[in-house]
């Protein structure tokens, strides 16, 4: 026997009907499957209002991609069921008040499906929820900038400060981890409670630059153990021997390698070419500040993976140095300063921010 027919194979092989211009420009990429359910001319849709015609696309997307059929008569539901009842069914259990009151205030035009996850993520988290309930309109630009923040910051005077570049708030986020990381989980509560009493955007992410500086001056770690296949470099002997034999510029450092702000590595592991490794500190600790092979060559992205595995293993961290994401925090939300620059982190190997020596 052939595999079994999902929900969404078996309304593949039903006769379509055919979505018209007015539901296509409503609808968009929902308008096909909504046309199998409201035949042309889908007045039966168009005539519902706009938070159930969201439901549906937010159904309707949902069993078209389950391998399994939820049992839910979708047109009974959004055509008759309880505002609260579709609630429940759209949230796949118990669902908070104002669900159906947000739909009808996000537009006409449906979202995609992403937007719509992030819309019912958000409404599940307890304090998101207190500000989605007092937007007078949703929209899933804003949304996709809250969710890209812990659940924690997702407070209302944290998100009612929240800048509209999404660099901006992924660097807030990224702040807010390094801050944890600098002064321990335990400040969490703190570090959040301090933010939400921001009255400006300019002064949260102020706050949130400072929440990167340490409680302490002066202190200076040891860098972390390493496999023995990771020579430190001690000497400055060493340290030339190695310039000359990768060909490039280590020597420029030996001030921050003697008050021990740098460590430098010569990775020698037989199965790979040889690598030199530069680790810098900063108040959240350590971290890859670069890894080159001879002549700055760049290692292949499954020799590079496997060294970050290693090294992140042993508590070094990956990215930028708190001091330039402090920098940046008040260049983003300043008219005088701003637009912050940020560096090209699309990819993998482009959020690792290795080259980042000087800081």
């Amino acid at each position: 026997m052939g595999a079994p027919m999902t929900r969404a194979g078996v309304l593949l092989f039903g006769k379509p009907s055919a979505a018209t211009p007015l539901l296509g420009h409503v609808a968009g990429l929902h308008a096909e499957r909504i046309a199998r359910f409201w035949p042309a001319p889908h007045g039966g849709f168009l005539t519902l209002p706009t938070a159930r015609r969201h439901a549906a696309a937010i159904l309707l997307e949902r069993r078209w991609n389950s391998s399994a059929d939820d049992g839910v008569d979708i047109v009974h539901a959004v055509e008759r069921a309880r505002d609260a009842d579709l609630a429940r069914i759209l949230m796949g259990g118990e669902a908070p008040g104002g669900l159906m009151k947000a739909l009808g205030r996000i537009g006409e035009t449906l979202w995609d499906a992403a937007a719509y996850a992030n819309l019912l993520k958000l409404f599940a988290d307890p304090e998101s929820v207190k500000v989605l309930r007092h937007m007078p309109r949703i929209e899933a630009a804003r949304l996709g900038l809250i969710a890209k923040i812990p659940a924690a910051l997702r407070v209302p005077g944290i998100l009612a400060n929240l800048p509209h570049r999404p660099e901006a708030v992924e660097d807030l986020a990224e702040a807010y981890a390094l801050a944890l990381q600098i002064h321990g989980s335990g400040e969490a509560a703190r570090i959040v409670q301090r933010w939400s009493r921001a009255t400006s955007p300019l002064a949260l992410f102020d706050m949130a630059a400072e929440a990167l500086q340490p409680d302490e001056f002066g202190l200076v770690l040891a860098p972390p153990a390493l496999p023995d296949w990771f020579k430190p470099v001690r000497t400055r002997k060493a340290l030339n021997e190695i310039a000359l034999e990768f060909r490039n510029c280590l020597r420029d450092f030996s001030a921050d390698l003697a008050m021990g702000r740098m460590a430098v590595y010569a990775v020698r592991k037989s199965s790979s070419p040889p690598v030199v490794m530069a680790l810098r500190q900063d108040a959240a600790g350590w971290r890859l500040a670069e890894a080159l092979l001879r002549n700055n060559d760049d290692l292949s992205d499954a020799h590079l993976r496997s060294l970050v595995d290693v090294v992140v293993a042993s508590g070094i961290r990956t990215g930028e140095s708190a001091w330039k994401l402090a920098d940046r925090l008040h260049n983003h939300v300043c008219p005088d300063c701003g637009p912050a620059h940020v560096p090209p982190r699309n990819t993998w190997r482009e959020r690792l921010a290795l080259g980042s020596l000087w800081d």
